[in-house]
């Protein structure tokens, strides 16, 4: 475990592998580490980072707020930490979200991005997720790790990851205010009209049946020519844990191609069709 100090608050990040850097992000409840067996196919031919976002898993927060903005200056603050000057970034659901934001608003940082799962607009986030906007329920489902834990477990769904208990520990670690004022950091912001400004290279990766972020959302980069579309009809929200093999083939392709060639929008229906 690597800790670094951003703005007088601690970071927990993890690295591995070698060459191009690639910076993995997770997304809400969660940590870096339903990222690892991802980040075990891509570390054999990249260099990857993955942190904790402030207020979750390992990394403490006192005085940002958790929002998409403030988790956009964490991803870059963390680049200029540890001296990395350009980065492809991978996001899922809200990292994603973080990814995309990060991506338009400093494209001269990001070489490509990926995000998994992602809410472009809020609106798109299950009743679920919605509930936890207010204080009160939040505050009570904070309150019981029990069903923190056993609702983290469904959403994960099938993994081979055989440490698949510390996935579910770090996601009892993030307090009542910290679930919150994430959540509601999300359902409040609308990236669509800001993706017309999206000119880095991008994969779009959603599950056809995704109950937690709306799989429609894809539909927002059908005029965004440097956005290449992926939809996953078996999967539901973590796409690289219930496809692992297939979804590891579409993203390794697309880090591997030229950033300035996006491939052409892509619907995966079979293994097969990924070469």
């Amino acid at each position: 475990m690597s800790i670094i100090v951003i703005d007088s608050q601690v970071v927990h990040y993890e690295v591995f592998g070698r060459g191009r850097p690639i910076l993995f992000l997770h997304g809400w409840l969660g940590s870096w580490r339903y990222w690892y067996p991802t980040i075990e196919a891509v570390a054999q031919h990249f260099r990857t980072y993955s942190f904790d976002f402030w207020g979750f898993g390992e990394s403490r927060r006192k005085s940002t707020q958790e929002s998409i903005q403030n988790y956009s200056e964490q991803v870059v603050r963390f680049l200029d930490a540890l001296g990395i000057d350009q980065v492809q970034l991978v996001g899922h659901s809200m990292g994603g979200m973080v990814a995309l934001k990060t991506a338009i608003n400093h494209p001269e940082r990001i070489t490509c991005v990926a995000t998994v799962g992602a809410p472009i607009n809020g609106k798109s986030l299950s009743w679920f997720l919605k509930l936890n906007d207010r204080r009160s329920f939040a505050n009570v489902f904070a309150r019981l790790p029990w069903l923190r834990r056993y609702l983290f477990r469904f959403f994960l769904g099938q993994t081979g990851d055989m440490a698949v208990s510390e996935i579910i520990d770090d996601s009892v670690k993030s307090t009542s205010h910290t679930l919150q004022r994430a959540v509601s950091s999300m359902l409040r912001t609308d990236l669509t009209p800001e993706l017309p400004s999206l000119h880095t290279p991008a994969l779009i990766v959603h599950g056809g049946r995704d109950d937690i972020v709306a799989p429609r959302q894809i539909d927002l980069f059908d005029h965004i020519p440097s956005a290449e579309v992926v939809l996953m009809p078996n999967s539901r929200h973590f796409p690289f844990l219930d496809e692992a093999d297939l979804f590891n083939d579409v993203l390794l392709r697309f880090l591997r191609q030229p950033s300035a060639t996006p491939a052409p929008n892509l619907t995966v229906r079979e293994p097969t069709l990924i070469s």
